[in-house]
């Protein structure tokens, strides 16, 4: 098992949750096996570039969302405070309410992207 196929499958693994969907529903939708879909999902075997592109195009995410950029597993390629600072710019113009919709948002996903 390697760092980015580990990674690769959590990724997977988190969009599935997400839609609410188990392994089987998964697999029956990409036509494969589920025995397959689990052990990519576990970092044990590598995804086909044909099941990814099919899976980012169900799941209607980029190839970003589930690939990270560094390839050393944590996809971090910036320092966390040039992240902070773009969301604060994001953030500025936002009025009260769309502040507590998107803080919202945010208390909602943030534990699925911790998995």
């Amino acid at each position: 098992m390697d760092d980015l196929s580990f990674e690769i499958g959590k990724n997977i693994r988190k969009y599935r949750k997400l839609k609410g969907l188990t392994l089987e529903k998964l697999a029956e939708v990409l036509e494969t096996e589920t025995n397959y879909l689990g052990q990519c999902e576990r970092g044990e075997r590598r995804f086909s570039l044909d099941k990814l592109v099919d899976l980012i195009e169900y799941f209607g995410i980029t190839a970003n969302d589930i690939i990270p950029a560094s390839g050393k597993g944590n996809g971090r390629s910036r320092e966390k405070s040039v992240y902070l600072r773009e969301i604060n710019e994001l953030l500025g113009p936002c009025t009260d309410n769309q502040l507590a919709v998107i803080l919202n948002m945010l208390k909602e996903s943030v534990p699925f992207l911790k998995e």
